[in-house]
């Protein structure tokens, strides 16, 4: 099942992470439990490093991320004491996690739309180009690819060519306060999309179509949006938008659902 989690690290001496350090401690958390470096989709993400205010010494910054399929490695966080951001050690002083099934995902009322934050630069690498612009087939593509990915084969709630056609041939951008923003990727700069956008599904698309863009949207939250999520890029925060008769809580976004994680 997918799980959000949450570390607040303590480094040694005073640190200015970097792109490079950020993706290695993700991968030195989670792939020693799960597939090797080379899987083409893996499954997690990191969201970039935020600082803690403190009033004495070295300040304190919190990483978050997802673990995405099933088979969540309990013993990582069992394990966790020190670990190392680049050259300088970390304690980590506060854990926090929270699992989501993929079926109550799925379970929740359809979807009219979503609004969509990117959290940090999104951006998507198609046919060897980098692309920066919000296309609903990309944005949403992104999390389907990923959510497949984080279901065993044949599983009945992945979405299967037919559905995704009736997904994106219906799916619009209606509203968008986009910019974009350069973001170191360990290697070079790379503009990216930031700020809030709305997607919407027209008034005809199927049933199916809706409670399926409706699991999708609520899992971006987990899985990121766009190329380089195990790097920093493209965290992201929805909400989901329903006709007026769904109740209030129908509306929240995952996070809001599920409480903030500190």
């Amino acid at each position: 099942m997918p799980v959000m989690i949450e570390l607040r690290l303590h480094p040694e001496r005073p640190i200015d992470p970097t792109t490079r350090q950020l993706h290695g401690l993700a991968c030195a958390l989670f792939e020693s439990w799960g597939p090797g470096h080379e899987e083409q989709e893996k499954p997690f993400t990191v969201q970039p490093l935020h600082p803690v205010t403190r009033d004495k010494g070295p300040g304190d910054w919190l990483l978050r991320g997802a673990w995405l399929p099933g088979g969540f490695p309990q013993g990582m966080l069992t394990s966790l004491g020190t670990i190392r951001l680049g050259p300088v050690t970390c304690t980590v002083t506060d854990v926090a996690f929270q699992p989501v099934r993929h079926e109550d995902l799925a379970a929740e009322p359809s979807a009219d739309g979503a609004r969509v934050t990117l959290l940090s630069p999104a951006y998507f690498s198609q046919n060897g180009a980098y692309i920066t612009e919000p296309d609903p087939r990309l944005i949403a593509g992104s999390w389907r690819r990923r959510w497949n990915a984080s279901l065993p084969h044949g599983h009945p709630l992945r979405v299967d060519a037919g559905l995704w056609r009736d997904i994106h041939l219906a799916l619009h951008v209606t509203g968008s306060g986009l910019r974009t923003e350069p973001r170191d990727t360990g290697y070079r700069q790379q503009d990216g999309l930031v700020g809030t956008m709305t997607l919407r599904l027209e008034t005809g698309a199927c049933p199916a179509a809706r409670v399926a863009f409706g699991a999708l949207a609520r899992f971006a939250e987990y899985c990121g949006t766009g190329a380089q999520v195990t790097h920093g890029f493209g965290a992201t925060k929805t909400t989901i938008l329903q006709s007026s008769w769904s109740t209030p809580e129908t509306s929240a976004s995952a996070s809001d659902r599920e409480g903030t994680l500190r």
